[in-house]
C-alpha cells in the first residue's frame, strides 16, 4: 500500500456540508448503502416484492449520514431510510412493514403470507425476532480483531481492507462525536447511538465477551438446523414453501457470515448440512443475485467507477465499519 493511500485512510475526520438531494414527489426513494447490512435487508425485500424505487447512496465514509439534511430524515443518522412522498420511514423493520402493507397483489408477492393468528405466522415471527436480535455489527467488527478464529474471509472483507476497517472505525466514531458536539447535545438519538457504538467497541475487543456473540449466533443457527431437519422437503424455506421475511433475515445473516469467513466455523463440512443447503438455495434466488455487489449490481458499479483509485480502500473501510 502506498504512503499516499495511508495518508488518505488515516486522515483526520472532517464532516462535510452535504446538500440535500431533490426528487419528484411521486418517487419512492431509498437512502441506503449497498454494503450496509440493514440496507441489504430492505433491498432484498424490495427486489422480492418487485417494487420500483429510486436509489440514493449515502456517503457513510465522509459523514453524510450526520449532515443536517439527513438528520432531518432520521435523527439517528442511520441508513436505510425510505421516503414515499411526504412519508419518511426510518430503519429496516418499519420500512419492511410499510412496503409489505402497501404493496400487495400478483405483482408484489407477500412476505408475511400467513394469517396473524396461525401457527405458521407465530413460527415465522419467532425466527424473525431471533435473527434480528443478533448483533451483526459487533460480529463483523470482532472478526477483524481476533485472528485466533482462523477465518477465511471473502470480498470485500479481505486483505488490507480488514485492517483499514479497524482504523476507520475510529474515524466514524469521531464523525459521530463531532456531530453530537455540534448539536450541543440536543439530539438524544445521536447521543444514544454514540454510547451504543462505544459499548460495542468494548464488547468486541474482549475475546471472552466476543465469544458470547459467537455462541449466540451458533445457538440460533443450531435451532434453525433443527427446525429445517423436521421438514419433509429439502426445497422448502423456514416455515414452508413460501419465502418470508424470516427467510430474508436468515439469507442475509448467512451471506454476511460467509463473507466474513465463518462458514467453516459454523456450518461447512457437515456441521450443519441443512443450513448449508438452505444457503445454497438462497444464493440462487433472483433477488439475491440482484442484491449482491459481487454480481450485476449496477448501482454499486456506477458508484465505484466514479471513485478515485487512491480513495477506494479508505472509502470501503469507512462504510463497512461505520454501519455494518
Amino acid at each position: 500500500m502506498s504512503s499516499q493511500t495511508n495518508e488518505i485512510v488515516l486522515s483526520a475526520p472532517a464532516p462535510q456540508d452535504f446538500q440535500a438531494p431533490v426528487f419528484p414527489d411521486n418517487k419512492l426513494v431509498l437512502y441506503f448503502h449497498p454494503y450496509n447490512f440493514y440496507s441489504q435487508k430492505v433491498l432484498l425485500v424490495l427486489y422480492e416484492k418487485n417494487i420500483d424505487f429510486t436509489p440514493y447512496i449515502v456517503d457513510l465514509c465522509n459523514g453524510e449520514q450526520y449532515s443536517s439534511w439527513f438528520l432531518n430524515l432520521n435523527p439517528k443518522g442511520d441508513v436505510p431510510v425510505l421516503q414515499d412522498g411526504v412519508f419518511v420511514i426510518p430503519n429496516s423493520p418499519q420500512i419492511i412493514n410499510y412496503v409489505e402493507t402497501k404493496y400487495r397483489g400478483e405483482e408484489h408477492p407477500v412476505l408475511k403470507p400467513y394469517n396473524p393468528y396461525s401457527l405458521q405466522y407465530d413460527q415465522m415471527m419467532v425466527f424473525e425476532r431471533a435473527l434480528s436480535r443478533l448483533p451483526v455489527g459487533a460480529l463483523s467488527l470482532g472478526s477483524f480483531i481476533h485472528d485466533d478464529l482462523r477465518l477465511v474471509p471473502k470480498a470485500p472483507f479481505i486483505g488490507p481492507v480488514r485492517q483499514s476497517c479497524l482504523k476507520n472505525n475510529d474515524k466514524v466514531m469521531e464523525l459521530l462525536r463531532s456531530s453530537v458536539s455540534d448539536l450541543n447535545s440536543q439530539n438524544v438519538a445521536l447521543q444514544q447511538k454514540l454510547e451504543i457504538q462505544m459499548r460495542r467497541k468494548e464488547l468486541v475487543t474482549s475475546r471472552s465477551e466476543f465469544q458470547r456473540v459467537l455462541d449466540a449466533v451458533r445457538n440460533t443457527l443450531m435451532y434453525v438446523e433443527q427446525e429445517l431437519s423436521k421438514s419433509k422437503s429439502n426445497a422448502g424455506w423456514l416455515t414452508g414453501e413460501q419465502f418470508t421475511v424470516a427467510d430474508v433475515s436468515l439469507c442475509l445473516l448467512l451471506q454476511r457470515l460467509h463473507q466474513l469467513g465463518f462458514e467453516n466455523y459454523y456450518w461447512a463440512n457437515d456441521k450443519m448440512p441443512q443450513v448449508e443447503n438452505y444457503f445454497q438455495r438462497c444464493r440462487q434466488r433472483e433477488s439475491y443475485l440482484k442484491l449482491m455487489p459481487s454480481s450485476n449490481f449496477e448501482i454499486l458499479k456506477e458508484m465505484w467507477s466514479m471513485t478515485p483509485t487512491n480513495y477506494k480502500l479508505g472509502a470501503t473501510a469507512g462504510f463497512l465499519v461505520g454501519h455494518i
